[in-house]
């Protein structure tokens, strides 16, 4: 249930940027993830009261968030409301039949890589540079580190093709292939050596496939590394 409504705010906080810019295109995309996650958050029948009280806090959330959308808050009270419903009888008394009362909602466990799930704050503090590229070769998310690198800012990034950053020539001949195999569902790793200021860098890349709770493809996520080449400064 965590992973799923932490799934949905950040798809949500990228969907408010495409918005903001008029990415037509990256809210066509957004826009048709949000509505299944939405759809299995709701669906899930609770097994504690933490996880109803999850259910709630969240569809009120939602309301807050959009409550200059008529449409939406109607919308989004209803599902509220059959939440209300579900857990409680007629008379007003909870119905806890299946609930374990002294259970806490269990916190997802598996890392990025296991489910494809994507926590942003802890993303944004790391020192490696990692981005989320979608099957069309654009950035859905990039953390400061990685963009950088690229002297740019987080959000500036967003929509973007890659292509913009790297070079066609570089695409073509090495990159796609790379990402076409994640977008296939194989975990890539790779690394090439380059010169900066006179010295040789190994950059490490690793493609992980991104994929909702659901199964559906998402993108790719890009973790790289860059390390001096240890060969060359031992020869020295």
């Amino acid at each position: 249930m965590n992973a799923l409504i932490e799934l949905f705010w950040f798809k949500y906080s990228q969907l408010q940027y495409a918005v903001k810019v008029a990415d037509e295109h990256l809210i066509g995309i957004l826009d048709r993830e949000l509505d299944p996650i939405l759809k299995a958050v709701y669906d899930q029948r609770a097994t504690s009261v933490e996880d109803a009280r999850l259910q709630f806090h969240f569809l009120i959330d939602i309301m807050r968030a959009e409550s200059g959308d008529m449409s939406s808050v109607l919308r989004h009270s209803k599902l509220l409301q059959s939440l209300i419903d579900r857990y409680f009888a007629a008379t007003g008394v909870a119905d806890l039949a299946g609930l374990d009362l002294d259970r806490r909602a269990r916190l997802p466990s598996k890392g990025l890589a296991d489910e494809g799930l994507l926590n942003e704050a802890i993303l944004d503090c790391l020192t490696d540079r990692i981005a989320v590229i979608t099957p069309d070769y654009r950035y859905l998310y990039t953390n400061p580190a990685n963009a950088s690198h690229l002297e740019s800012r987080p959000m500036d990034l967003i929509g973007r093709h890659i292509v913009e950053f790297i070079g066609l020539q570089r695409f073509e001949q090495r990159v796609k292939s790379y990402l076409d195999r994640c977008f296939a569902g194989e975990v890539v790793d790779y690394t090439f050596a380059k010169n900066v200021d006179a010295r040789t860098v190994v950059v490490r890349c690793r493609l992980t496939p991104c994929l909702s709770s659901n199964g559906k493809l998402i993108g790719a996520v890009l973790v790289i590394q860059e390390h001096a080449d240890r060969r060359r400064a031992i020869a020295a």
